[in-house]
């Protein structure tokens, strides 16, 4: 893990911008697809999606299989044990939803980090019990992304921004929306003010800007904006939709342009 993640983390702090595939299915198949097509970054979706823990070593080794994304995953909630879980299984970035203060987001980098660095993380020999081989792990840390997607973590932004050991915020549209007083999907300037004021709050204190987009043309819109952690498709979403345009197609009603797939 720790010769993929520093690499990673090279990139990002380089200023490339990442496009990232959701995962919220169990798939182990969608999610090789996945990192075959070339996404920067394959996150697992244990908060709302049909995973698992008991998924999770399965689908990063789907995820390494074919390719050299960087394994992430957005844990169910902000709680010690789980975060601290992802990362014995190896996973390389922790995505935490509904942050609010400082205090929660300290709270999030304490588990990624061992006492000796100053946090609270418990070793787990998970991934050496798995491979037989006991490594140095002391220095080892996934990247950490706070989510940013209720009234009390817009008031807190500039805070939870300075908190040392978050790499990241990851904005969640839907959920700020509702924050603000919009709906989500829907064109609001009071949301789009919010997810400006959060790229700029996370420019300023040096950390990466993330958002969670459903397509390719949302993600492009968000890049001209500044992000550069973007979730660019979602495994369950892209699959309905080349479904139903490959069905429309057989029954006429589609565009036969799409050609034969295989």
């Amino acid at each position: 893990m720790t010769e993929a993640i520093e690499a990673h983390r090279a990139r990002l702090a380089a200023g490339e911008v990442y496009n990232g595939l959701w995962v919220m299915s169990s798939s182990q198949e969608l999610a090789k697809i996945g990192s075959a097509a070339g996404f920067d970054y394959v996150s697992i979706d244990l908060q709302h999606g049909l995973s698992r823990p008991t998924d999770v070593l399965r689908l990063t080794d789907a995820i390494r299989a074919s390719g050299s994304a960087l394994v992430t995953a957005r844990v169910a909630a902000n709680r010690f044990t789980e975060i601290g879980a992802l990362a014995d299984a190896g996973v390389e970035a922790i995505i935490v939803p509904l942050v609010s203060t400082a205090a929660e987001a300290a709270a999030a980098a304490a588990a990624l980090d061992y006492p000796s660095r100053g946090g609270d993380r418990s070793w787990g020999p998970t991934s050496e019990l798995i491979s037989g081989v006991v490594q140095d792990t002391r220095a080892e840390r996934p990247l950490l992304f706070v989510m940013i997607e209720n009234k009390e973590g817009l008031e807190n932004l500039d805070a939870i921004c300075a908190v040392d050991g978050v790499d990241g915020v990851y904005v969640g549209p839907a959920d700020l929306a509702f924050a603000v007083g919009a709906l989500p999907g829907q064109p609001d300037e009071a949301h789009a003010e919010a997810v400006r004021r959060i790229r700029e709050a996370a420019d300023a204190a040096g950390k990466i800007p993330g958002i969670h987009c459903g397509n390719g043309t949302e993600a492009r819109v968000r890049r001209k904006q500044g992000y550069r952690f973007i979730t660019s498709a979602g495994d369950i979403g892209a699959a309905g939709r080349a479904f139903r345009e490959d069905l429309a197609t057989a029954r006429g009603n589609g565009d036969p342009s799409r050609g034969i797939a295989y």
